[in-house]
């Protein structure tokens, strides 16, 4: 209520008892000087309380384009480009240069898109620029200075601004008029807006969650090839040591899931069942709520903490939200799936043989010299090595394909835990495996390949409980140590393999000039 009504009610209230009193005192002709006292004084009661009901049903004033206040911030600190996520009509994107190029505002609404997620902020020192980013989801900005080293002061100063920008987003969002009362769905929709994986539309719900119950919040989801349930996305309020765990089958959680029904874990039963590390316990007490896509449930929502009120506004909110999460989590996993029957490998759930090349062609197109004939710009050594099982068709012939397809499996996981997270592993044929090892050099790859022929030597594999020998021949080349021409890595990776069986097996055996 603004100051003038309120000296204006306290006017009407003086005149009011005033004439009150003096028509009460002179009695007669002074009647009506004593009615009118009277209207005056109801409205110096009656306005304060009107004015503030006007005040709220009129609510704020729109908010300012959000768009030229992001471009005077860019201005303001001298950038290149602004990015904003989060907001409900998408993505924003200014720009003071009309030719910056496409990945660098690929690479900064990316940085930006990671600010939101995780609330950090965020400096990368590039050639063309510094990149600086805030955010607290599911809000975030950004922007591109012109400095590629940009001082840790002034990236400081930056971060502050854009916190300001973010927390003046989230005060909009909180002041509005109908904030209390937005549908479920439209919220839901507009925070997953940008999100592209499973994962990130997980945490969009966790968050949302978090959000209407003023407590953290899990996402688990089914693994129907394991028939296991596993935590994917934890709010910020959530134990986040907690992700990616694994529950066990007596877990509360998986009992929601089981029956459809929810399920609320009592005292100092924990939500996420027995066994649990001690050190993950900051919470026990939970409710799992089902996520059902059709007639099939994906997975649960977790509110940890007591039960909440059936008759609170917080339990229809969150009764919206797990039939508005449950779809677009199912959705969004089908997505995955295929897209990793695309790439993956069916049986050992590696790198099919078509990934691999593309990815090796990839890195094999970084290297050539450009359409003018200059140098290319990435000198970096890779090495190729190629691994096939010994006596295969021998071990498909006794024990059968079913105990041939376990025994791929069993390599492929030895293989993938000898390497890097940056390398690749990929089956490419029947018993025939592919490593691609990324600015590693020959001698790098040759201990590479010689860890894994033994880890395969002596794994002890067994088939119904009985041990079979098991053995892995491996080739190895390497640009630019074997091969000058990174086209030719494959043929000479290959004619090492070759060399490797022909000289007894169970050996590794590296590429020749010429090969």
């Amino acid at each position: 209520m603004s100051g003038r009504a309120v000296w204006l009610a306290r006017g009407f209230r003086v005149l009011g008892l005033a004439a009150v009193v003096a028509g009460v005192w002179l009695g007669r002709s002074w009647a009506l000087l004593a009615a009118a006292g009277g209207v005056l004084l109801t409205l110096g009661v009656t306005l304060p309380p009107a004015v503030r009901a006007w005040g709220s049903r009129r609510g704020l004033l729109p908010p300012a384009d959000l768009s030229h206040t992001l471009d005077l911030l860019r201005r303001a600190n001298g950038a290149v480009c602004g990015w904003a996520v989060g907001l409900e009509d998408g993505e924003l994107e200014v720009s003071g240069d009309a030719h910056v190029h496409k990945d660098h505002l690929r690479r900064g609404a990316a940085l930006v898109q990671l600010a939101s997620a995780d609330g950090r902020s965020h400096v990368a020192r590039e050639p063309e620029g510094t990149y600086v980013a805030a955010g607290d989801f599911p809000y975030g900005a950004g922007l591109l200075l012109l400095q590629p080293n940009a001082s840790t002061d002034l990236a400081e100063a930056v971060v502050d601004d854009l916190r300001r920008f973010v927390a003046a987003l989230r005060l909009a969002e909180l002041r509005t008029a109908d904030a209390q009362h937005q549908n479920v769905a439209r919220r839901l929709a507009v925070i997953t807006g940008g999100a592209q994986t499973l994962e990130a539309i997980a945490r969009a719900g966790a968050e949302l969650a978090q959000h209407f119950a003023q407590r953290g919040a899990v996402v688990v989801l089914t693994d129907a090839a394991t028939a296991s349930a596993r935590i994917v996305a934890c709010s910020t309020a959530a134990d986040r040591r907690l992700q990616g765990l694994t529950l066990p089958p007596a877990a509360p959680v998986v009992r929601a899931i089981e029956t459809g029904v929810p399920v609320a874990s009592q005292r100092n039963d924990d939500i996420f069942g027995p066994g649990m590390p001690e050190r993950r316990r900051q919470e026990r007490v939970g409710v799992a709520y089902p996520l059902v896509d059709g007639h099939f449930i994906v997975g649960a929502l977790v509110l940890l903490g007591p039960t909440i009120a059936a008759n609170a506004a917080a339990a229809e909110q969150i009764g919206r939200l797990v039939m508005e999460l449950g779809p677009r989590v199912a959705a969004a996993r089908a997505v995955r799936e295929a897209e990793e029957r695309a790439v993956l490998d069916p049986l050992t759930g590696l790198r099919n043989r078509r990934e691999f090349e593309k990815q090796v062609d990839q890195e094999r197109v970084s290297r050539e010299p450009g359409e003018s004939g200059a140098p290319a710009a990435v000198r970096e050594p890779g090495t190729l090595i190629y691994v096939d099982l010994d006596h295969f068709k021998a071990l498909n012939d006794t024990l059968g394909h079913a105990a041939g397809d376990a025994a791929l499996r069993h390599v492929a996981g030895i293989l993938q835990a000898q390497v890097r997270d940056v390398d690749l592993v990929a089956r490419i044929g029947g018993e025939e495996f592919a490593v691609w090892l990324p600015r590693a050099p020959l001698e790098q790859g040759l201990e590479v390949a010689e860890r894994m022929r033994r880890a395969v030597e002596s794994s002890g594999w067994r088939w119904n409980s009985t041990p079979y020998p098991m053995t892995a021949s491996c080739g190895v080349a390497a640009y630019p140590e074997t091969v000058r021409d990174i086209n030719n890595l494959r043929s000479a990776a290959d004619a090492a393999l070759y060399r490797a069986k022909e000289a007894g097996r169970n050996r590794v055996e590296k590429a020749r000039p010429g090969d």
